[in-house]
């Protein structure tokens, strides 16, 4: 199962056995670069670029960084070719790398993209948490004050690529996601995420989700001028792109896909195993319980559940530390900071699950959130069968991106 940017094996006996519930095979495309080019210049709702660009101008392209990299070398080099063809040279491009919602932002993706495109002239520029060169370009319905990346802003010409999957805040992620949170500024990602406590806010969930209709109104006020909406297998290997309007590319995309991202499970599992998915879902804890989200509603009340989930960076969120004491929904509304909503996860869970963690984090930052802990997976695993009757287990391979479905 997905562990970090590796695995990890777990022995589980046939009889006890219950199902492996693992994303479904999708095909990929023949030829994925002629599949971007063909969205690119048949965009959904919205300009060619050729109509936008001005020969001689820049443009800004925004890279969702939790993409996989085989993906974006897919991806980048049709967005840029594509941007030649409208008289913007390569020298005058800059490639973002959102990750406004880690606390130091990976680099790896950045070094992919620096291998493949520094001779060509093109800037670099990895936005986290953290940075501060930053543009208001308004505030939303809900009042979330938008603020993002100048260097994005400062371009003639925006471009925002993102793969769309399972979210647990938006419902599906999307380019719009390389915006809210990818090129954002800390108080905007608090003031959207705060609004996930609300029921509407669940995976596969996009009828009135209030995070998905803000982070939409956030694209739209930094006027991404192509959304570049793809599909790909967990491999990263091109399933097909939808180009064009943030929203019109975005919601044609979940429409074709339909059921796809559903996997069918069988019920009343005694013992489940999650894997939140590998390095780009696991990297801190703020991010990997979300995979709890995905199985709450097909989990048995008691059956322990094991979350796989390395948590190189740590927690990833102040809140999970700062108010792990606090135990009431409403004062984690009333005091939230950006982890409040992960805790209240943790807590729900907790009431009827037990969760044992298995990570690189060391006990005194996991005792406070009441999760237990073990070294290896199959020591989970004898921890939570050797005091059990029933020992039906259930695996998930990918918690992160995967919609369960007991119908």
């Amino acid at each position: 199962m997905p562990y970090g940017s590796t695995e990890v094996h777990m022995s589980i006996n046939l009889k006890d056995l219950l199902g492996v519930a693992e994303p479904p095979e999708r095909q990929h495309a023949q030829e994925p670069r002629s599949a971007i080019l063909q969205s690119l210049e048949n965009p959904i709702g919205g300009k060619r670029l050729s109509e936008v660009a001005k020969p001689g101008g820049s443009a800004a392209v925004a890279i969702d960084g939790t993409m996989i990299p085989d993906l974006v070398r897919t991806v980048v080099p049709a967005v840029i070719e594509h941007l030649g063809t409208t008289g913007i040279p390569t020298e005058n491009i800059t490639i973002l790398v959102g990750n406004g919602d880690r606390e130091r932002g990976s680099t790896s993706l950045l070094d992919v993209l620096q291998g493949e495109f520094t001779e060509k002239g093109i800037e670099f520029v990895n936005h986290s948490r953290m940075t501060k060169d930053l543009a208001d370009v308004g505030t939303t319905a809900s009042k979330t004050r938008v603020e993002v990346n100048s260097r994005f802003t400062s371009a003639q010409v925006h471009v925002a690529v993102g793969e769309v999957l399972p979210d647990a805040y938006t419902g599906f992620r999307g380019a719009h996601s390389t915006i809210l949170p990818g090129l954002s500024s800390r108080a905007a990602i608090e003031m959207n995420r705060s609004r996930a406590f609300e029921e509407d806010v669940a995976p596969g969930v996009i009828d009135g989700n209030p995070v998905l209709n803000d982070a939409l109104e956030a694209a739209r006020l930094v006027g991404v001028d192509m959304a570049v909406n793809v599909v790909a297998t967990p491999q990263g290997r091109l399933v097909k792109a939808y180009s064009g309007e943030p929203e019109a590319s975005w919601r044609q995309a979940v429409s074709e896909l339909g059921d796809s991202f559903k996997v069918k499970v069988e019920p009343n599992a005694d013992v489940m195993v999650v894997s939140a998915g590998g390095d780009r879902f696991d990297f801190d804890l703020y991010h990997a319980v979300w995979a709890l989200r995905g199985i709450s509603p097909i989990a048995k009340k008691g059956a322990p559940v094991i979350l796989l989930a390395e948590c190189s960076e740590g927690l990833g969120a102040d809140g999970l530390a700062k108010l792990a004491h606090v135990d009431m929904l409403g004062e984690l509304k009333r005091r939230y900071i950006l982890g409040a909503e992960a805790l209240h996860l943790i807590r729900s869970t907790l009431r009827t699950n037990e969760v044992v963690l298995v990570s690189a984090l060391p006990g005194r930052l996991t005792e406070p959130l009441g999760l237990s802990a073990a070294k290896t997976a199959n020591d989970a695993l004898g921890m939570t069968t050797e005091r059990r009757r029933g020992r039906s287990t259930l695996v998930v391979t990918h918690g992160c991106s995967t919609i369960l479905s007991t119908s």
